[in-house]
């Protein structure tokens, strides 16, 4: 799959691991300018297959910039155009969504519907919530001090649910170890408890929790390519 080129405007890299975390990067080729001025020249003769934006810039009038993608003379002017903004300008953003804007990503959505919306615009799959039922040993640290080994129930490329009865509050930041099967190197980053089970409810108890970034900047691809492999992805 030819991976889609996308150039990033005044998106700093913290809201954009918001918007496309680290495994979906994988299918982009990315370019980053920090300012809208300095993207129009880039935009004139590289065909992007997208444009993400921050919402407002800081030194250029939305309208202006989306009309300078837009123009004849732009080598992106069929490129998707992505406005990235605070929950409390989404209406002034959703403005420029009938005048070129394709898409409006909102920093206060879910995560997974940030994911899913960019993915709709590429046009691209991503088997992101693919999960592989396995147990492994895996060893958490919470709070610093805290630490712990429990087991898997299932792994994904975006994280994994850890069976455990500790008492770990939703938001928390943990970090994490562990090692698939045929594998001397470890998976080591940190992650957010996105989830608690209902101990009520059936099935295993313990906590789903989003890998936010791993040690090592290529664990991402070579944890999908695995969990490819173990699927006949």
């Amino acid at each position: 799959m030819k991976k889609a080129n996308i150039l990033v405007v005044e998106v700093g890299p913290q809201d954009y691991d918001n918007v496309a975390p680290q495994l979906l990067q994988a299918l982009f080729e990315v370019d980053r300018v920090p300012s809208a001025s300095s993207a129009l020249e880039l935009l004139n003769i590289v065909p992007f297959s997208a444009v993400i934006c921050r919402h407002p810039f800081t030194q250029m009038e939305t309208g202006e910039f989306i009309a300078a993608v837009k123009a004849p003379t732009s080598a992106s002017r069929d490129a998707g155009i992505a406005l990235v903004t605070d929950s409390d300008r989404v209406s002034e953003a959703g403005a420029f969504l009938e005048n070129g804007v394709d898409l409006v990503l909102s920093l206060g959505d879910p995560q997974g519907e940030r994911e899913a919306m960019l993915c709709t615009l590429l046009g691209i799959q991503p088997r992101r919530s693919l999960r592989v039922l396995v147990k492994l040993s895996v060893e958490i640290e919470s709070g610093g001090t805290d630490r712990f080994v429990s087991q898997t129930h299932d792994v994904s490329g975006s994280g994994m649910f850890v069976i455990t009865r500790k008492a770990i509050n939703v938001g928390s930041q943990l970090g994490f170890s562990f090692t698939l099967p045929g594998e001397t190197r470890p998976f080591e980053g940190v992650a957010e408890v996105t989830r608690i089970a209902d101990p009520r409810a059936p099935g295993p108890q313990g906590l789903g929790i989003h890998f936010e970034q791993f040690r090592d900047l290529d664990d991402t691809v070579r944890l999908q390519k695995r969990l490819d492999g173990i699927t006949g992805g």
